[in-house]
């Protein structure tokens, strides 16, 4: 944890406008600057920038707050890592607090996985051993430049790695959590890698946290490829393979490549083909598309064309679609993968197979349709349901509908029918909206409650005054009590923190965006008058809902023949009706 002291400083050391600027052109208009929105998409600016109050607001796309939010979205990195990003540029060190246990664990194995990768490399260039696997490498088309960016290398036989690593004083306990050696069944430990090509598997910030493994000699005992066991800094499901090295491109060309193999990724990279990331052989997760969705909303996957890899696909699908990123599938000639196809047939001709890429509907309907003869009820049923599982999943409605169209026209099936069983289908753990029910949309928050919020932000001695006349359970609106619970707890009594240090404690986006909106807005005349009637206005409200309460408890209690709590209950409504005038 980094003290919030440090996180104050850095904020206030750091002019948003300096900032800013240097990411994207600010033009100057009266008290502010402005831009075209970095974040989404427009012709005409609608991004602010003041550098009176040091925030930032898109009355387009709604996102704001202070340098820290900015940096957090621009550079996609957390909280933490944004800070660090801010200290940096200041030339100041940042003071974490005290590491745990965990902590210190993580970091010792952080340095383990360096050395192992540092050592497998060396053992595939510089050794006589590691010359098989630099031949088998040049045989797959992977040049000198890519084995060393990929940091590619090579495990040699016997317990070569653990006797390396015992003599730099790392003990077997160490050793073993970091999945580098395994222990033997006649006891004792050997090197987890052996004989096998080393594929070091980066985090999102280039650390190496595993490895996978490729045998260099075919054999049906041995699996042909092995990866690091799950610790605490690996795990298969938080992990894309090369997406440190493509995570630019990404952004830039706002699509993924999704395959399934270390050479699948590699080779088109090699190419040129750099917004490209490889599955770790495992049926993608949610972790997985939310650390995609952090640099694009489109994707296009490209797994084999056996039947494995046709489930592998239908089963991405819906994940893909109900967490709101548009999917493309490639499908591969029989027999090859992106990487015998780039190698064999050229990257022009790969570029070509991606342009005719199928949507998720005509990829789905088409596994379907050599599965099931869509000229029978059962199988038209069986179709129907499938596919309306799917389209199900898809979070724009409009686009949800038009599928429906779509497939009413392909199995000769009124729309009206599709719709029904639409409605019918439920979400396993969460209610989605269907196309027969109207969309609910958020309520807006009622002006005074959004005025009280303005009053706290613009004056502490209004805002003490609003905490001893109002409690949280006065708002109805569920942002404003967010919203209030945090002013009311950080804020208020603070003499000393700004509203610019308040954002800086804040990760919820929807706070963020909310407060940098009301700041940069023309707010109404702040008057003694009209606070004093938004507070009365919020009590007799609260007032009323309690009454109405209390009306219900007591004819409950008269029909129990409860006389007692009758009185009691009459007593609290006598003094209710007197507390506001």
């Amino acid at each position: 944890m980094i003290p919030q002291q440090f996180i104050e400083e850095v904020q206030a050391r750091t002019d948003i406008v300096d900032l800013i600027s240097t990411y994207i052109p600010l033009k100057r208009t009266g008290r502010n600057f402005k831009a075209l929105c970095p974040f989404h998409n427009e012709k005409t600016p609608s991004f602010f920038v003041s550098p009176q109050k040091q925030i930032f607001h898109c009355f387009g796309c709604g996102e704001g707050g202070g340098v820290i939010q900015f940096l957090m979205l621009f550079e996609k990195v957390s909280f933490i890592e944004a800070v660090e990003i801010l200290a940096k540029r200041l030339g100041l060190e940042v003071p974490f607090q005290k590491k745990s246990l965990q902590d210190r664990l993580k970091t010792v194995l952080y340095e383990l996985t360096e050395k192992a990768s540092k050592f497998f490399l060396d053992e595939l260039l510089t050794t006589p051993q590691g010359e098989l696997a630099r031949k088998y490498l040049l045989k797959r088309g992977i040049n000198g430049e890519t084995i060393r960016q990929f940091r590619l290398g090579y495990a040699p036989g016997k317990n070569t790695l653990l006797e390396f690593m015992r003599k730099k004083g790392y003990n077997l306990e160490i050793l073993e959590k970091a999945s580098l050696i395994i222990p033997k069944r006649e006891g004792g430990y050997m090197d987890m890698f052996r004989e096998r090509i080393i594929f070091p598997i980066f985090d999102v910030k280039g650390r190496v946290v595993g490895f996978g493994a490729r045998a260099l000699r075919e054999d049906k005992d041995t699996p042909k490829y092995i990866n690091s066991l799950e610790n605490p800094i690996y795990g298969k499901r938080n992990h894309l393979y090369g997406f440190n090295f493509s995570k630019e491109e990404i952004s830039k060309k706002n699509c993924a490549i999704v395959v399934e193999g270390y050479f699948d990724m590699i080779t088109p990279y090699q190419e040129g083909i750099k917004n490209i990331v490889a599955s770790l052989g495992t049926a993608l997760t949610l972790e997985q598309i939310n650390l995609l969705k952090r640099y694009t909303k489109n994707v296009i996957l490209i797994f084999d064309s056996d039947k494995a890899g046709q489930l592998a696909t239908l089963r991405a699908l819906d994940l893909f679609l109900e967490n709101g990123l548009k999917i493309g599938i490639v499908k591969m000639p029989q027999g090859f993968d992106p990487d015998s196809f780039i190698r064999k047939k050229g990257k022009e001709k790969f570029l070509e197979l991606i342009q005719e890429k199928l949507d998720f509907f005509d990829y789905k309907v088409g596994v379907l349709k050599d599965t099931y003869d869509l000229d029978s009820i059962d199988g038209k049923t069986t179709v129907a349901e499938e596919m309306l599982r799917t389209i199900n999943k898809i979070t724009r409605e409009v686009e949800k509908y038009e599928y429906v169209k779509k497939l009413a026209s392909l199995l000769s099936v009124r729309e009206e029918v599709l719709l029904l069983e639409l409605t019918r289908m439920k979400e396993p753990t969460y209610q989605k909206s269907s196309l027969s029910i109207k969309k609910i949309e958020k309520p807006p928050m009622p002006i005074t409650e959004k005025l009280l919020i303005q009053f706290i932000l613009a004056n502490k001695k209004a805002a003490k005054a609003i905490k001893r006349n109002l409690g949280v359970e006065c708002f109805t609106h569920p942002l404003a009590r967010k919203i209030i619970s945090l002013l009311f707890d950080n804020f208020v009594e603070n003499e000393d923190l700004s509203v610019t240090a308040l954002l800086g404690m804040v990760e919820d986006k929807e706070i963020t965006s909310f407060i940098s909106q009301l700041l940069l807005e023309e707010k109404v005349s702040l008057t003694k008058e009209l606070l004093r009637d938004c507070v009365l206005k919020l009590r007799r409200r609260r007032v009323k809902v309690l009454k109405e309460e209390l009306r219900r408890k007591i004819k409950e209690a008269e029909s129990k023949k409860d006389e007692k709590k009758v009185r009691e209950l009459i007593n609290r409504y006598k003094e209710l009706k007197s507390e506001v005038r």
